[in-house]
């Protein structure tokens, strides 16, 4: 599956309901210095392996960057957001620091987080092939998904990705991501727990009854790994 096949109108429905510019993450991208950059990508790789990060330890190996400048760009751009407390990276699109319903496991490396269902199947395109775990957010099924030379393959076979918006973060599904009061609301907060993983067609209906507003677009499987490697394919820019 190639993201350039995909249909114009769903990605672009996509972006609108992630919040995102019509060039998505690669426009925000395209916005930072390749000093910024060079953090952002630190950040992604270290994450994609299950390492916790601090963003403390990251003037260890910056000296001639101004981490904090840096950093604020990356937390303005909504690409980067970490505990204010602690300093842990806890946003990381599409990588999340806390543990959320969607595990991702890249091939040889240890267990990662992803932010939502769409994130989780937008890894493997940045990457390689990858196992996700994940579960029904309807009725708690255990979902595993088997992405092998960018071909999902579900357990269950009737796997559905069902998108909303929502108005309040979910601690089960989503991170904190700490924004700023002057900072525009994060995707991790408006959309990130309305995009989830549903075991079926009739679960995600069941769903979306209960609550149209974070359940109210559903996209197949092949639909929803298309988008996430048209989300994310490119957020490498610059290895």
């Amino acid at each position: 599956m190639n993201q350039n096949h995909m249909n114009t109108s769903l990605k672009d429905k996509m972006l609108q309901s992630l919040g995102l510019p019509v060039g998505g993450f690669e426009e925000k991208i395209r916005l930072l210095s390749p000093s910024e950059n060079s953090i952002r990508l630190d950040i992604l790789l270290s994450m994609a392996e299950g390492q916790i990060l601090n963003i403390n330890d990251l003037t260890e190996t910056k000296e001639q960057i101004d981490i904090q400048s840096s950093l604020q760009r990356l937390r303005e751009l909504d690409l980067i957001h970490w505990d204010q407390n602690s300093g842990n990276v806890t946003v990381a699109y599409p990588f999340s620091g806390v543990p959320t319903p969607h595990r991702v496991t890249l091939a040889g490396m240890s267990p990662a987080y992803s932010m939502c269902a769409i994130d989780a199947l937008g890894i493997p395109s940045m990457f390689t092939d990858a196992v996700i775990e994940s579960e029904c957010a309807f009725c708690g099924e255990k979902i595993t998904i088997n992405v092998k030379r960018n071909v999902p393959v579900a357990n269950p076979d009737t796997v559905v990705v069902g998108l909303g918006t929502t108005d309040a973060a979910d601690t089960n599904a989503c991170c904190d991501s700490s924004s700023g009061p002057n900072e525009p609301t994060p995707v991790a907060t408006s959309c990130c727990p309305a995009i989830q993983f549903y075991c079926c067609e009739e679960h995600w209906q069941k769903a979306n009854e209960k609550n149209s507003t974070t359940a109210k677009d559903k996209l197949t499987l092949v639909e929803a790994f298309e988008v996430g490697a048209a989300v994310f394919g490119g957020t490498l820019s610059g290895l």
